[in-house]
Formats: structure tokens, sequence, C-alpha cells
């Protein structure tokens, strides 16, 4: 479901409630006036009236609440659905990268062999320094987090934004679901990098550090700035400043509190190259499950 579709939904169960709402304040005055009274109706049948026109309305509510839920399971199918791609892309750069390896090697092979030896160096330190792109993401522990960082690192180059992404931990001895940390860092870092992409610094960090008895994840972009009476609204669900579902955040703070972590936001104003300009901070600290 596309999300104008979630909004179009969304849209038609809050005007139901609000009519069932209505119709039962008017079923209560209605049935009070002194027309209904000379009419001689018992008492039960009024009571029974206004009783089933509650009972409408708590239904309503319930059908409302179980929507928000559909809408947030939707979003998470989707999460799921973009990190097997991103997983995919993952695995064919480094197929791609193994076939090429022997040619790497042949070519290097040659050179020595022609006595072409500094040649040989400055292929080698080309080579080096184009796996540094990807080898960077290899040592996280979590090749589904890794897939998902080297797909959102495209999606920033393709906008030219300056992605910056370093790690200090190692999550294959640790009890994370890949899909949690994949909630956490998919939903910042989309965020992130939606505000950045229209920014002056075009400017996205990404940081995963092993903090001891907990690890620390980071993301901090350019192009946006949260007021302090925002901060805790920003997570409430359907809450959205960009025209979208309002689940992104929603998911991020609940994934967080089911690790019983915390969530905090910083913003402020930096002054580069005499431009001011909002930069926000996202960060989740989960307590570590050995």
């Amino acid at each position: 479901m596309k999300k104008n579709d979630h909004i179009k939904l969304l849209i038609s169960m809050l005007f139901l409630l609000a009519l069932i709402m209505f119709l039962l304040i008017y079923s209560i005055y209605f049935i009070n006036t002194e027309f209904i009274k000379h009419q001689k109706i018992p008492q039960w049948q009024r009571t029974l009236v206004i009783y089933s026109f509650t009972l409408l309305a708590i239904l309503n509510l319930y059908t409302v609440k179980n929507l928000f839920s559909a809408l947030s399971i939707l979003k998470t199918t989707q999460v799921y659905k973009d990190n097997i791609k991103s997983l995919d892309n993952f695995i064919n750069i480094l197929r791609a990268q193994r076939h090429e390896f022997n040619n790497h090697l042949q070519i290097i092979w040659g050179l020595i062999c022609v006595e072409k030896y500094n040649d040989a160096v400055r292929y080698i330190e080309q080579i080096s320094e184009n796996l540094k792109n990807t080898s960077k993401f290899y040592g996280l522990g979590c090749a589904e987090l890794s897939a998902l960082i080297f797909a959102k690192s495209a999606l920033a180059e393709k906008y030219d934004i300056n992605f910056e992404f370093h790690y200090s931990i190692d999550f294959s001895n640790l009890k994370f679901d890949s899909m949690d940390l994949i909630n956490i860092c998919g939903n910042l870092i989309d965020n992130a990098l939606y505000y950045a992409k229209s920014s002056f610094s075009k400017y996205v960090g990404l940081n995963i550090e092993d903090e001891g008895n907990q690890i620390e994840i980071t993301v901090t972009n350019s192009g946006s700035y949260i007021d302090k009476c925002k901060k805790d609204k920003i997570f409430e669900l359907g809450y959205s400043t960009k025209n979208s579902s309002g689940l992104g955040l929603f998911i991020v703070k609940s994934t967080v509190e089911k690790y019983k972590g915390k969530i905090e936001v910083f913003s402020e104003y930096r002054d580069l190259n005499k431009i001011e300009e909002g930069y926000t901070t996202f960060r989740v600290i989960l307590p570590k499950k050995i």
C-alpha cells in the first residue's frame, strides 16, 4: 500500500469516527427533546438507542487503533523488503570484487615480471583505495546491517551528500535482532538523508560505538533544527514534518523501548562559511545483550 493510500484510509476512518460521535451526541439530544417525550416512547427504547450509538463509537475507536497498528506493520514490512534488496546488492558487489581479484593479481604479476615495480605499486594503491569504500562495512558482525548502511551510503552519493560512517563494535557476539537494528538505523538514516539533500552542507554522519555495557548509535544531519517543544512530539504515531506516514520515528522509539534503551535528540545551529545552518543529532543508547 502506497503512502497516499495510507493517508486516504486514515482520513476515511477519522471521518467515520467523527460521524459516529456526532450521531451519538445528536441522538442523546434528540431523544430528550419535548417532541420525542410527547410520543410516549418508552425510556428503555431511548436508552437502547443511546447505548447502541455508544457501542458503535467504541468499536470505531478500536478500529482506528487497529488501523494504526496495521500501518506500523506495513512500514516494518517495507523496511524488510528494502533490506533484502540491499543485501542482494551487497552480495553482488562482493562477488564482482572476487571475480575481479584474479584479474588484479594477473596484472600485478605481469608488471612485476617486466620489472615495472613503480607501476605495480601504484596499481596496488589504486585497488586498495577502491576497496576501502566497501571494506569499511565488513566488520560490523551483522551482514544485514552492513548491507543496509552500504545501500544508504550509495544513496547519499547519488544526492552528493557527504556520508561519514564510523564504528567500533562487533554485533556477532551480541544478542540483537538484526531487523531491530535495521529499523533503528534505517529510519534514522532515511530521515537524515531527507533533510541533508536539500541543505547547504549536505552532511550525514553515522556512528555505532561500543561503550562497555551499552552500545551507542548516533545519526547527525545538516539541514534541520527541532525546537524543544517538538522533541517529544516527533516520536508520536502519525506525526510528521515531511508529508509522510509519521511512522518512522515512532517505530524507532518503540524498538528502542523494546530493549529498555533510550533515544535523545539534540539540535543546534552551526556557522559554516558564514552560513548558519541547523544540525540535528539522534542518539540511541541500547544496553548490551550478550
